[in-house]
């Protein structure tokens, strides 16, 4: 089993300020972003595995274990306890957990984890995991 922190590559962006005219052009400047980002790092049909996934810019905690990948959320600063779980995903539905070579804000690592539907959901891997991780996640 391994773990690291991760937020989605197509988080969600939202929470338009202002007033008016304004905040109007925020929320259709989110959309937007949301719409190009979801393309690029999300994939697959409506009901998919990765289209199930959650988006929002949480940080949040990524588990492989040998029955399942799963999502835990830890807090705000990844260090609250207990731990809520987000989600779970059986191995037996994920076809692939790859380094994609880019990189993101930060320069922190973007993987996607593809599942046996055909769909993708690309991470941010906010700490850098280290080799034991990848041998663990190339097991997939």
């Amino acid at each position: 089993m391994t773990h690291c922190q991760v937020i989605p590559s197509a988080y969600e962006r939202g929470g338009a300020s202002g007033s008016g005219a304004n905040k109007l052009l925020s929320k259709a400047v989110d959309a937007a972003s949301n719409a190009v980002s979801g393309s690029r790092h999300v994939g697959g049909d409506e009901g998919s595995i990765a289209q199930g996934l959650p988006r929002e810019s949480d940080l949040r905690v990524l588990v492989i274990s040998e029955a399942a990948i799963s999502l835990w959320d830890f807090g705000y600063t990844g260090t609250q306890l207990p731990a809520e779980h987000v989600v779970t995903v059986a191995r037996k539905d994920v076809a692939s957990f790859v380094d994609t070579g880019t990189k993101a804000q930060g320069g922190v690592p973007v993987a996607r984890i593809t599942f046996t539907d055909g769909s993708f959901f690309d991470y941010r891997l906010v700490n850098k995991p280290d080799t034991d991780f990848w041998n663990v996640a190339a097991q997939l």
